[in-house]
């Protein structure tokens, strides 16, 4: 799919990219991947990055706790967040003892198996988009290119289609 699509390349550290990815970009992986198989294979981010630094995790808005047991598939809308301040952000991070008291919402564990292609929707906050942010982008992401304008303003790079439709941006 990202060979039918432009790809457009833009520089590191332009105003308005950690917006950007707070919004949400497409990414492609493999459905029955782990969330920890998929911040570690389809992100990049380094397997201890991935346990110590992303505390909060997030599928189609429900908190994840066992980043092994949880699987993704095609359409899931994904939040990565470092540690999320006051009393709900505690009880939405992974590992807290406070997360007993949402397991209703939290999501479940799978036995899906890796099989067949799964666009996924990542959202990234706080620290995790500044400090993985530029590895994401470097992998290259689906992105509207209405949303590039929007966001990056005059720092958006040359090379936009004048179509709004989807890219591939990469740095």
């Amino acid at each position: 799919m990202q060979d039918d699509i432009k790809t457009v390349t833009m520089q590191p550290g332009i105003p308005g990219t950690m917006t950007l990815l707070q919004k949400g970009v497409i990414i492609h992986a493999t459905g029955g991947m782990s969330i920890r198989e998929f911040m570690v294979e389809v992100i990049g981010l380094q397997p201890d990055y991935a346990e110590t630094r992303v505390r909060a995790i997030f599928v189609n808005g429900s908190p994840v706790d066992d980043i092994d047991g949880v699987k993704i598939t095609d359409g899931d809308e994904i939040s990565l967040s470092g540690a999320l301040p006051g009393i709900s952000g505690i009880a939405m991070c992974r590992d807290t003892p406070i997360g007993a008291f949402r397991s209703d919402i939290s999501a479940k564990s799978s036995d899906a198996v890796r099989s067949g292609d799964a666009a996924i929707y990542l959202k990234l906050f706080n620290l995790i988009a500044q400090e993985a942010g530029n590895t994401l982008l470097n992998k290259g992401v689906i992105v509207l290119a209405a949303d590039v304008r929007a966001y990056l303003g005059n720092g958006a790079p040359k090379g936009l289609p004048a179509e709004d439709g989807p890219i591939l941006l990469k740095i």
